[in-house]
């Protein structure tokens, strides 16, 4: 059975009804793992008492921080700080310096755009460098869709598609209304003019892959892909 993950949830920790209807919403959907976007600041048993909330219906979470950095030099004390402290790091892009050194650096696992800014672009430059995966906010980016923005997202597929770079479909939601399934959303990604192949690894085999290289990232002696220390032992 395939596992459906929706990397980019916004739940509200002080609404905690709201909460409980996304946790059962993404559940009924066919959602096994969601990334969890949560405030830096949360307190520890604020952050366990909302990870339960989603696990008690079936959706394990990983913890994301969202990064909207306004200039190279924020950025990059960001990262220092919280590289180690979540599971995902994704950066917003709002500015063409920014999504450069976003797209460079290997501490970044997503980077994504916002659709209300027609001057910050998913582009070839930006396709070339790309270490990470490049995310698609779906639902939350088509609730006041237009052709500005219907052109901005069908251009961004191209271009992956074109340079063979990671996609990832998210919802973006902050609220159960506008959670979608899997499959709507992996049509939706086609409608749009991304393959059905990348479509459908958009919301489950490229996530996943994420998750499970940040875990390896966490391991005793690891230094890079392909690189580890190795503690030798005397007796």
């Amino acid at each position: 059975m395939p596992q459906y993950v929706d990397l980019h949830i916004l739940p509200h920790p002080e609404d905690i009804p709201s909460c409980q209807r996304i946790a059962e919403t993404l559940s009924i959907a066919g959602y096994s793992m969601i990334g969890m976007t949560v405030p830096t600041g949360l307190f520890r048993d604020k952050v366990k008492s909302l990870r339960q909330q989603f696990l008690d219906n079936g959706v394990e979470t990983a913890l994301r921080v969202d990064l909207a950095s306004r200039s190279r030099e924020e950025l990059l004390r960001a990262l220092r700080r919280f590289r180690g402290a979540y599971d995902l790091i994704a950066v917003k892009c709002l500015s063409e310096r920014v999504a450069h050194v976003a797209c460079r650096d290997r501490r970044v696992d997503l980077v994504f755009f916002d659709f209300e800014n027609p001057r910050t672009r998913f582009n070839h430059a930006l396709a070339n460098l790309l270490q990470g995966a490049i995310e698609v906010n779906l639902a939350s980016g088509i609730r006041n869709i237009n052709s500005s923005i219907y052109a901005m997202i069908t251009k961004g597929f191209s271009i992956a598609q074109e340079h063979n770079v990671k996609v990832v479909l998210s919802s973006g939601a902050d609220r159960a209304e506008i959670i979608r399934s899997p499959i709507q959303i992996a049509a939706l990604a086609s409608t749009l003019g991304l393959s059905q192949r990348m479509a459908l690894e958009g919301i489950g085999p490229t996530p996943m892959t994420i998750l499970a290289r940040n875990v390896k990232k966490r391991e005793p002696g690891y230094v890079e892909e392909g690189v580890r220390v190795v503690l030798s032992t005397t007796r």
